[in-house]
């Protein structure tokens, strides 16, 4: 029986030899939830906690999610008694600290979803950190 390269590493990743890439990278996200909109809404919000449990820093430079058009990372910030957003276009996650996404914080903008979402709804969203970790997270939708 010949081995193809292919069905081996099916085989490999089948049965649990390559760990997943949030595990190995230390990264872990808890309590991720978006903000349910009203109907027609075409921006949300989206909001979790990250893990960083490695001697080193993480960057988080991106977001992606097939539910919506496109995803970015922005934070609240307050000028002259206005508060307005800003986008990030890199986010650092420090050694062996967690980083909030809140309201009234940093967040991530879901622009344009491509159904209306609901509570008790999910949606995954991809994150994307410098050296090529991509780390998939699932959304709860909550009122």
């Amino acid at each position: 029986m010949r081995w193809r390269y292919p069905v081996f590493i099916c085989l490999i990743t089948a049965f649990g030899l390559v760990p997943a890439a949030g595990k190995a990278e230390g990264v872990s996200v808890r309590d991720a939830w978006i903000r349910q909109a009203p109907p027609g809404a075409t921006v949300m919000a989206g909001y979790l906690e990250l893990r960083n449990s490695t001697s080193r820093p993480q960057v988080l430079e991106a977001a992606s999610s097939t539910g919506f058009a496109s995803v970015m990372m922005h934070r609240t910030v307050v000028r002259d008694g206005m508060a307005g957003m800003e986008h990030l276009s890199r986010t650092e996650l420090a050694p062996n600290a967690s980083l909030i996404f809140a309201p009234g914080g940093s967040h991530l903008m879901l622009m344009n979803p491509k159904q209306a979402l609901r509570a008790g709804d999910t949606v995954v969203v991809e994150l994307e950190f410098r050296g090529g970790l991509v780390l998939p997270v699932t959304f709860a939708v909550r009122k």
